[in-house]
């Protein structure tokens, strides 16, 4: 077996730049330094009686190709707008531009490719939509403009939303977004759990501070619960519940299964044990087991918490499939997960974050000649 000791070999070399990035640095970073200002401000919610104060304070202060253009007609479409052009013509057409950041080059390629083919600048919606870019006109389907927007509807699929780098889908707590491994992180949070209290997204809380928890929303399909609800005796502020006394936690969240092997870990009698919880389901997460793909001690109820994949065994369980005892085939399967593992630099944030502790006898199966001839989606 390989044995893999550099794993930033295999990171994937940076590639020529392409022209989504070059316009990303063009018309975000190059507009952000040349104007001074945060282009995340231009896509921010603010309320309804200062929106359109703070949106032509924006105007006023930033320098784009469209700054004084106040009819649809007159709007200008060339190599040199930016993301102010894209908010003045969402603006012109009398709608709200739902989308993150790191889609606004591939949107401005988008208006560029309809404007080179005859569109009337006319657009309806600018949003996304199940971890897709909709870009919504009056054309009908199957025509040329429609076949441009699907293409870069597709194209939006492996760009992450907030800062335009390759991404893929990901899924968090019912709901689909794109984004790249660091961002995709970063939404997951961390919660961790010492002899004194806790923390979660940051803010730390006192074991004195809570008064009771209990799991929400039993996904049957799955066997899991999809939150942790915790309840604290006084009103928090930053919370992250519906009431200001409650604090929800996702199933996704970083060390979620150690969270909660800490709690199971705690006397019946101790201070530590809150009637709310079921005990039975918690219990379940007492004994963790280390990952066949990444190596990692992160395998509660069948699945890794870290690489997050299913184990073999829960795997053909899902599928109805391989012979669980095919050495073969198994080899194989934790091989093809240990290489999108890598690909997806799962390995390196890993390394810089050390959230679980690491398999010593742990071994990658892929030698550098399968991870090279492994097919991209590029």
């Amino acid at each position: 077996m390989h044995h893999l000791r550099n794993l930033n070999r295999y990171k994937p070399k940076p590639k020529e730049e392409s022209e989504h990035h070059k316009l990303s640095s063009q018309t975000g970073s190059a507009a952000i330094e040349s104007n001074k200002l945060d282009t995340e401000k231009l896509s921010a919610e603010t309320p309804a009686n200062t929106e359109k104060k703070e949106r032509n304070r924006l105007y006023r202060e930033a320098e784009f190709i469209n700054k004084n253009c106040t009819r649809l007609e007159d709007f200008i479409i060339n190599e040199e707008i930016n993301a102010f052009d894209l908010r003045k013509l969402a603006d012109l057409n009398g709608i709200d531009l739902q989308i993150s950041e790191g889609w606004y080059p591939l949107t401005l390629e988008l208006i560029r490719q309809l404007h080179e083919n005859g569109w009337d600048k006319k657009v309806s919606c600018i949003k996304e939509k199940y971890a897709e870019l909709r870009f919504y006109t009056a054309d009908a389907y199957g025509s040329n403009l429609h076949t441009i927007i699907e293409k870069y509807t597709e194209k939006s699929q492996s760009i992450c939303e907030t800062c335009g780098a390759k991404g893929e889908t990901r899924s968090g707590s019912g709901w689909e977004y794109v984004a790249c491994r660091k961002h995709y992180l970063e939404n997951r949070h961390t919660i961790s759990a010492e002899n004194l209290g806790f923390s979660y997204k940051g803010i730390s809380y006192r074991w004195n501070e809570v008064k009771n928890m209990h799991f929400h929303s039993f996904d049957q399909f799955q066997g899991i619960y999809r939150f942790l609800i915790i309840e604290f005796h006084q009103k928090k502020s930053g919370h992250h519940g519906p009431n200001d006394d409650q604090l929800y936690v996702p199933e996704h969240s970083i060390r979620f299964g150690n969270f909660l092997q800490f709690l199971s870990l705690q006397p019946y009698d101790g201070p530590l044990y809150y009637s709310g919880l079921n005990r039975d389901y918690l219990n379940r997460f007492k004994h963790p087991e280390f990952c066949e793909i990444c190596g990692y001690l992160a395998v509660y109820l069948d699945e890794c918490e870290c690489c997050e994949n299913k184990t073999w065994k829960s795997y053909n369980k899902m599928i109805k499939g391989e012979d669980l005892h095919d050495r073969e085939k198994k080899q194989e399967h934790i091989k093809l997960y240990q290489i999108l593992w890598i690909r997806d630099e799962g390995e390196i944030y890993e390394q810089q974050q050390k959230n679980y502790p690491k398999n010593p006898e742990h071994r990658w199966l892929f030698t550098e000649e399968e991870y090279k001839a492994y097919p991209t989606e590029d």
